[in-house]
């Protein structure tokens, strides 16, 4: 549209440069035809009804005195004034008016100059308004074709946006539902039976995966109940107090270990139970009851709010024990415990004076296997509390990688 308006302003201004130029030359033709020259050399311009031409033309003799004139400023008339001894047609534009001045000749001698002039204001309006005229064609013209082609791709894409948003319901949900493309042979069937392609493979990775974890759990589970089963004869032997104390505490570790493998299995099997509860305060005591105590670190709950959660006890424990862990292994004096509630979840954040998250790690720690720097661990425990946390509908994040270090677990609330 720039490129037209433009040919179009250059072409208008061509045209009414020769209109321009063709009107001055007839009223020059004119008005010289006009012109008389005596035996005694004297000049003198006939008549003409039109007196256009006579309040706009000047003729001066050979020697540029001025022979007739109109009565007109003094800028006009010293404009006139500069052409009356020109020896052949120039153009003049000055003061908004187009001069033309052009000898006239009589037996090859020049007898007098004659000077005519149109005003050029006419000319500029109509080229002004022709201007405004294509700008407002040009941006009606492009406005309408952007909008067109916006409803024309929203209109196209908006079959592929339906299959995507139907494909990744399906990818959490439904795993055997496939689109309908019998029917089809174009894009959309295309894009259809790659979906369906793409479906298939996720949901046989997954089918994978939770067959990989019964068989792993059931793999813990024997020996698992069998160091419980030894432990309990133990002690039921009263081998004393202190063996006691010990055999407990591996009782309870065992317990804490077969609740573990059971979440996970329920979370590769979308059977996470929900009827049990728990509070943001409960959570938190449960997780601080399993840790060992660790002399000269300062621990502080009290920021956080009983508040009801509606995640299963156990899971929830699965998700916050990693980063609690973690806070107890890097911080120097201190945890500190926090919650803010929202209206649909609540955010519970563990912080520790530690030295801090290298900022390239800030997400490599959440990958399985990866560890952060100066970390003994071996690069589990975070990534399955974000698994654990997303299943469960929340999240955990880094937010604040320093002063201090907090780790934000994320859970829906009642």
């Amino acid at each position: 549209m720039t490129a037209m308006v433009v040919t179009v302003m250059l072409v208008l201004s061509a045209l009414t440069n020769k209109n321009i130029e063709a009107r001055l030359r007839d009223q020059l033709t004119a008005v010289s035809s006009t012109v008389k020259v005596g035996p005694d050399g004297s000049l003198t311009a006939l008549e003409t009804p039109d007196d256009t031409i006579d309040d706009t033309t000047w003729i001066y003799a050979a020697d540029g005195a001025l022979v007739e004139g109109p009565r007109v400023g003094q800028r006009l008339t010293a404009t006139a004034e500069s052409l009356a001894d020109v020896r052949k047609q120039t153009r003049l534009d000055r003061h908004e008016r187009s001069f033309l001045a052009g000898p006239v000749r009589r037996n090859g001698k020049v007898e007098a100059v004659v000077v005519v002039e149109a005003p050029l204001e006419p000319y500029e309006s109509t080229r002004n308004l022709t201007l405004l005229g294509l700008l407002a064609l040009a941006l009606t013209v492009t406005g309408g074709s952007a909008a067109i082609a916006a409803w024309t791709v929203k209109r196209t894409l908006g079959p592929v946006e339906s299959m995507a948003a139907q494909a990744r319901d399906w990818s959490e949900h439904d795993l055997e539902s496939r689109f309908d493309t019998t029917a089809a042979d174009d894009e959309f069937g295309r894009l259809g039976r790659t979906l369906n392609v793409l479906l298939d493979r996720v949901a046989g990775a997954l089918r994978s995966e939770q067959q990989l974890t019964s068989e792993l759990a059931h793999e813990l589970r024997t020996p698992l109940t069998a160091i419980r089963g030894e432990a309990e004869l133990t002690i039921m032997a009263s081998p004393g107090p202190a063996i006691t104390e010990r055999l407990d505490r591996v009782v309870a570790l065992v317990d804490r270990m077969s609740i573990t493998i059971t979440s996970l299995l329920a979370i590769a099997r979308n059977e996470a139970r929900i009827e049990t509860r728990t509070t943001a305060i409960a959570l938190v005591n449960e997780v601080l009851d399993h840790r060992p105590d660790r002399p000269g670190l300062n621990v502080s709950s009290d920021g956080v709010e009983e508040v009801e959660l509606s995640v299963p006890t156990e899971l929830a424990v699965r998700a916050l024990a990693p980063i609690v862990e973690n806070a107890f292994t890097h911080a120097r004096t201190s945890v500190e415990f926090l919650s803010v509630t929202h209206e649909r979840s609540i955010d519970i954040m563990v912080s520790d004076d530690g030295v801090g998250i290298a900022a390239d790690d800030l997400e490599a720690i959440f990958r399985s296997g990866q560890r952060g720097t100066g970390s003994a661990g071996a690069g589990l425990g975070l990534a399955l509390s974000r698994r654990v946390a997303r299943t469960l509908g929340g999240d955990v994040n880094v937010t604040s990688p320093h002063g201090p270090t907090t780790f934000t677990l994320t859970l829906p609330r009642s």
